[in-house]
């Protein structure tokens, strides 16, 4: 006769299990979805979000690139969406420029997120006019070799 400590186990695991979501077994996307406070009025209402979702809004403060390592360190991504504020051939991060010609001082930084997303993660900048000058597909194309992912700009 099983005890009704061993039943209470198996049955509160499957119900962890019925409960969490999982991205593999509902074919669903998990997505972190950046947004930079200079930008929040373009994004429209992210804040309603599928479960497989998540909103990280970058504070005033802080190295936001270090701030959205620690979110990929706590689950792991298919998609990342950047809602940043951009010029022709610039991402501007609160006090971090990064430009063709800074670029590879932040390798590190995203090389970090290599070893966090899952494998065939992308990432998506959300940007009208990134692209608009030669330097902003090296930035792109750096930010890819940096993190070994597939990077888009989306308008």
């Amino acid at each position: 006769m099983k005890s009704p400590l061993n039943s209470f186990k198996t049955l509160m695991l499957f119900s962890l299990i019925a409960i969490l979501p999982s991205a593999s077994l509902s074919g669903q996307t998990t997505r972190l979805i950046v947004i930079d406070p200079l930008v929040i009025a373009e994004t429209g209402n992210l804040v309603n979000q599928p479960p497989l979702q998540k909103v990280l809004r970058l504070p005033d403060k802080g190295n936001p690139i270090s701030l959205i390592t620690a979110e990929l360190k706590l689950a792991s991504y298919d998609e990342v969406d950047l809602y940043l504020l951009t010029k022709p051939a610039s991402v501007i991060f609160d006090e971090i420029n990064i430009l063709p010609d800074n670029i590879n001082d932040f390798a590190a930084d995203f090389g970090q997120w290599k070893d966090l997303l899952k494998p065939g993660a992308r990432i998506i900048i959300h940007s009208a006019n990134l692209t608009s000058e030669p330097g902003g597909e090296t930035i792109v194309r750096n930010i890819s070799a940096f993190t070994g992912r597939n990077v888009t700009v989306e308008n």
